[in-house]
């Protein structure tokens, strides 16, 4: 399938058309989600957050949303979960997510903001196993369990399927409730409208591919950028970021 020919798959797709899953699981699935998530936060002490973080945070949570996503294909066959794309489509996308870094980057440069916090104190008090533990995790869960929870069962919550109205509603109510939920990790600005312009990016691949595995490798892309440019920042000492 050509990139120009998928770029309606996903509107022209059965899912998310219904009552049914869309308006009611959806956002059952994804409060249910975050619920989890808080309840995993005081369930371990701090040294083994400290340490283990993403695979307690995301990982128990990608098992539940696993779960019921594979549910819910088996109950409504019209749900995709690859999708349609093609290498062409994979570069814009990974383009796309690039060009976005590198342009928050300018910006907190030129202003002299400096790096965020989370970041410059990323595997920090960390075993170099954990560390590493760590880098695999973050470029394999997250994706998993954010695409799943914001661009799949949040996103559904529309059916963005029957107009490009309400496919960009759906898309800037994902967006925002993504930003949203970085707003307790980092502190800048700047930040905040990264993450609002990612998740407009996998929620757009999200639509017009049809399936969520687009906007998961789209998502470790951008989990790769940050981590590389954070290191950059670290090695080239820059001050300002």
């Amino acid at each position: 399938m050509s990139s120009c020919e998928s770029l309606t798959s996903g509107v022209r797709a059965s899912y998310a058309s219904t009552i049914l899953p869309g308006l009611i699981l959806g956002p059952a699935v994804f409060f249910a989600y975050r619920a989890f998530t808080d309840y995993l936060k005081h369930s371990f002490d701090t040294a083994t957050l400290l340490a283990f973080s993403i695979p307690v945070l995301y990982g128990l949570p990608a098992f539940f949303l696993i779960a019921v996503v594979l549910l819910q294909r088996r109950l409504w066959p019209g749900f995709e979960l690859i999708g349609r794309f093609d290498a062409k489509l994979l570069g814009l996308g990974a383009a796309a997510v690039a060009l976005t870094y590198l342009l928050e980057v300018a910006v907190v440069l030129h202003l002299g903001l400096g790096r965020e916090f989370q970041m410059s104190m990323l595997g920090f008090g960390l075993t170099p196993a954990q560390y590493w533990l760590m880098i695999v995790s973050v470029l394999v869960l997250p994706p998993i369990v954010e695409e799943l929870a914001y661009r799949t069962f949040l996103l559904q919550a529309l059916p963005f399927n029957r107009h490009w109205a309400v496919a960009g509603a759906a898309i800037l109510l994902s967006a925002g409730c993504f930003m949203w939920a970085h707003f307790g990790v980092y502190q800048l600005w700047t930040t905040h409208a990264l993450m609002f312009a990612l998740g407009v990016i996998f929620a757009l691949g999200r639509v017009i591919t049809g399936g969520v595995v687009y906007s998961m490798i789209l998502h470790s892309v951008a989990v790769a950028c940050a981590l590389l440019l954070n290191y950059a920042g670290e090695v080239l000492g820059w001050s300002g970021w």
